[in-house]
């Protein structure tokens, strides 16, 4: 923040030198007044003569020499000038026995040196740009190191730039939208343990209750319910792990070699009733991620690829330079166009909260999640991740 500070001062104190110096050098073309003047030298002796009588004496005409020329000046009632030893003289005629002598006179008036005052004046200014830009940039420092704070511990900052501060509206907008989002996290940890607690317990009564019925109604309707209580038992099981992933490993730039991580999902989904196969499996290729929510994001698109299957389900992946794709193809109906396979075909249910999870997954990663017509005949869901979270 400060090396932006600098920048912009900078940038600032330039612009206005510039402007101010372009301004100065109209003035002077357009308006500056001439620099010389032309007056009589008797005009000027005069004025000395009356200001400064200790350059002036009377000469005795039979001391100086001088030539017709001159002397015939002098007799005009003329100024003369003249040179002895380098200084420069003036002498006019007094009365009929002497001359009034004004020297010696400096000739090379050197003119008024206005550096000082520029420099001066160019040092004020930036002193006063210094004075009114730093609060507001010292503000926007700490703005930014309470939303660094605020990403790693996800508690509001207190509040302490003044309300006479510029920046102030954008601190308490900030202030209050940390605030709210510290209770949004709270009600979502909250969802959470209700989910574990609550949810759990009638779903284990309703298990308890198809066992005691079991024989009483058609296998295929208890089959169907055992299904769905299963189905909202993994919903509720990935909905605390990744709540649970969100607080507990907030890293999400971990080495992973793809091969680790998709070896490790064959094995979760060996000797199923539909086979999954792997392939594309690259021992050389490492990306950066979160996997324990990678797996889990990747789980749920495989779960619901299994719902909709017929004989078989494919995992596949490449990548290039810079981001990994993961392809969970299956058999089954597929997309109707742009539309998301309904709810209820067969046994398979839909899976919004599963969606959710894998989207909110990729989105940490900055990826994108896709659909698309798998080579198989179904449909093809889409994972794409960069190899590395900025």
């Amino acid at each position: 923040m400060h090396s932006h500070f600098f920048r912009f001062y900078l940038f600032i104190l330039l612009a206005v030198f510039a402007l101010m110096f372009s301004f100065g050098q109209l003035y002077s073309q357009f308006y500056a007044p001439p620099v010389q003047y032309n007056i009589p030298i008797e005009t000027v002796f005069s004025a000395q003569q009356s200001d400064n009588p200790a350059k002036f004496r009377y000469v005795d005409k039979f001391n100086i020499q001088l030539s017709p020329d001159l002397l015939l000046q002098l007799q005009n009632n003329e100024t003369i000038a003249y040179v002895v030893n380098e200084q420069m003289y003036y002498l006019r005629n007094h009365d009929s026995n002497r001359y009034i002598q004004w020297g010696p006179v400096d000739i090379n008036i050197e003119p008024v040196d206005d550096n000082f005052l520029v420099l001066f004046f160019y040092s004020g200014l930036a002193i006063v740009f210094l004075l009114l830009m730093w609060p507001m940039f010292r503000d926007l420092s700490y703005l930014q190191k309470c939303a660094v704070k605020f990403g790693e511990n996800q508690e509001p900052q207190p509040l302490t730039i003044a309300k006479n501060s510029t920046v102030y509206p954008l601190a308490h907008a900030l202030y209050t939208m940390s605030s709210r989002l510290v209770e949004f996290v709270a009600l979502q940890r909250d969802i959470a343990k209700i989910i574990a607690h609550e949810v759990r317990t009638p779903l284990a009564r309703m298990k308890f209750v198809l066992k005691r019925v079991e024989g009483k109604i058609e296998d295929k309707h208890l089959q169907r319910m055992l299904m769905d209580v299963a189905e909202l038992e993994t919903l509720a099981t990935d909905y605390m792990t990744f709540s649970r992933s969100q607080q507990l490993d907030p890293d999400y730039n971990q080495p992973i070699p793809l091969q680790s991580l998709l070896r490790s999902l064959e094995d979760k989904y060996r000797n199923l009733e539909i086979p999954v196969h792997f392939t594309g499996i690259n021992e050389a290729i490492e990306i950066y991620a979160n996997q324990p929510q990678l797996e889990l994001a990747l789980s749920n698109l495989l779960n619901n690829a299994l719902r909709y299957a017929r004989n078989r389900v494919d995992v596949s992946a490449d990548c290039d330079e810079k981001y990994v794709n993961f392809y969970i193809d299956d058999d089954g109906p597929g997309f109707d166009g742009d539309k998301p396979r309904t709810n209820n075909q067969g046994t398979a249910t839909g899976f919004g909260l599963g969606l959710y999870i894998v989207e909110s997954i990729v989105n940490r990663h900055d990826g994108a999640l896709s659909k698309s017509s798998a080579p198989l005949g179904g449909a093809r869901a889409i994972v794409e991740i960069p190899r590395v979270v900025e």
